[in-house]
């Protein structure tokens, strides 16, 4: 059987030396066989709840904003897809999410001219005007740095917990690394009924809020602001969909397409979705923060992972041979044969299509191309 729940990891447990063994094999367990987990008592490390009590206020404030004000903050402006999709903008599995949302990161200039293509991922923000919601921006910034914090703390755990080296992943950052956030809105079903899709020729009855994906960075970890229970959902290996649960105090950690990658398919990038929420439920406030790695870095797999941990992998992937279970199109990271920007640049693309059809005509068409046929 494949995995039915989704595991609670304590990190208390990795902050005592005698109870840190075992959280190491549950954070294995949980990597390998699952690729998501629940992560409470982070507080130390990460954000506190006054910190996630001031982004869940930024969240309804700008959201709330005249549509002209988020507007002039639009992606479409930004060739480093930095920026506000309003609903139903965005595309995943060839079908309309039905979300809005405003992408952010800590602050970086654009790249120099002459560079990749894919460097343009990285660059500065798009905000909204300050003068209507003040407190946004350094309440975005100050949660950023304290997700890098904890952030950076866990992928050292992961190291540990696949028996490699604490500094194992070091090598794949580099000085400033951009990390991204996602806030979030997901309306429920009842606020939809009127409302149309900006990018292709359907409704909201498909009842994907955002569809089947695997994420294409190192680590995504998300806070559930709202108390919606059963939105977001995770496949396990046989096909079937498992709902999250939303633990209070807790925060969403999953494994990205890039950390499969790094450790040879060890770990591993699980495919997911949001579903609407229901009638009347309100809407649901989301905000994961992606942990990125150097869009540069062209190394293949860390050093030394030992044997029995790669037999781990070889019965789990034996397993899903077997089932032979897998969902959508996504640009998968072979950093032996490109940077690892260069997959990541290609699934903005595909998502964001009119951001690209304006400032990346002819690589939309060649990514099109490669999905569609």
């Amino acid at each position: 059987m494949s995995f039915q729940e989704i595991p609670i990891l304590d990190l208390n447990l990795a902050l005592d030396d005698e109870t840190k063994p075992a959280f190491l094999h549950q954070l294995r367990y949980a990597l390998i066989e699952v690729g998501f987990l629940l992560l409470k008592n982070y507080h130390t490390i990460g954000p506190n709840e006054q910190d996630f009590e001031d982004i869940k206020l930024q969240a309804h404030e700008f959201f709330d904003l005249p549509q002209e004000i988020k507007d002039g903050c639009s992606m479409i402006n930004s060739p480093h897809f930095l920026g506000y999709n309003k609903l139903a903008n965005e595309i995943t599995s060839l079908k309309t999410d039905w979300r809005e949302q405003i992408d952010l990161a800590n602050e970086l200039p654009p790249p120099e001219k002459g560079l990749p293509v894919y460097r343009n991922i990285e660059g500065p923000n798009l905000w909204p005007k300050e003068s209507e919601i003040p407190q946004f921006k350094p309440v975005v910034l100050n949660y950023i740095d304290k997700m890098n914090n904890l952030s950076t703390f866990f992928r050292k755990l992961i190291c540990e917990s696949l028996q490699i080296q604490p500094d194992s992943f070091d090598k794949y950052f580099k000085p400033n690394q951009q990390t991204k956030l996602k806030i979030i809105a997901y309306p429920d079903s009842s606020q939809l009924q009127d409302v149309k899709s900006n990018v292709l020729d359907d409704d909201h009855s498909s009842g994907q809020g955002c569809g089947p994906h695997r994420d294409s960075d190192l680590v995504t970890y998300i806070y559930q602001a709202t108390d919606h229970s059963d939105s977001l959902q995770v496949q396990n290996f046989q096909g079937q969909w498992i709902t999250v649960p939303n633990v209070p105090h807790s925060l969403v950690v999953n494994a990205g397409q890039t950390l499969e990658a790094i450790t040879d398919g060890v770990c591993k990038a699980t495919i997911h979705r949001v579903m609407i929420p229901k009638a009347g439920t309100g809407t649901r406030i989301s905000i994961p923060f992606f942990q990125t790695i150097d869009l540069d870095s062209h190394k293949v797999v860390v050093d030394n992972i030992p044997k029995d941990i790669l037999n781990l992998k070889q019965t789990r992937d034996e397993k899903i041979k077997n089932w032979a279970v897998d969902t959508g199109f996504q640009f998968t990271p072979q950093i032996d044969k490109y940077p690892v920007g260069h997959y990541v640049f290609r699934n903005r693309i595909k998502s964001h299509q009119d951001v690209a059809a304006k400032w990346y005509p002819d690589i939309l068409k060649d990514v099109l191309d490669s999905y569609q046929h």
